[in-house]
């Protein structure tokens, strides 16, 4: 597997959330952090947590009906996909959960992320 590309002020890291047995919309809900609005140090700290999920890809995901996968891609400006990831809910950081939660709540307010 790659790395995810170095993010730039022009990526975009779409984050989503599938799988599951009962469907929540509000969870499924694609969410996009644009990093043009993010300092230098803050878009190295989502690469990094994006890297340490691409690290967790390889596990096998535990066994059950009602699991969670999360989608996570970066993309260009143009809305080029440059990496793309799949990966059991389990192994996603919780941190990268905070950005994931930080976008929703941005999203309601009217606000892009």
């Amino acid at each position: 597997m790659s790395q995810p590309p170095p993010l730039t002020p022009a990526s975009v890291v779409r984050l989503r959330r599938e799988g599951g047995v009962a469907h929540f919309p509000g969870l499924s809900r694609p969410r996009c952090i644009h990093c043009a609005r993010y300092s230098e140090a803050q878009r190295d700290e989502l690469w990094r947590l994006l890297s340490s999920a691409e690290s967790g890809a390889g596990l096998e995901e535990a066994p059950g009906a009602d699991r969670r996968r999360f989608c996570l891609s970066v993309e260009d400006t143009n809305g080029t996909s440059l990496w793309l990831l799949t990966v059991a809910e389990e192994a996603v950081p919780q941190e990268l959960f905070e950005w994931w939660r930080q976008a929703e709540t941005q999203a309601e307010n009217g606000s892009a992320p």
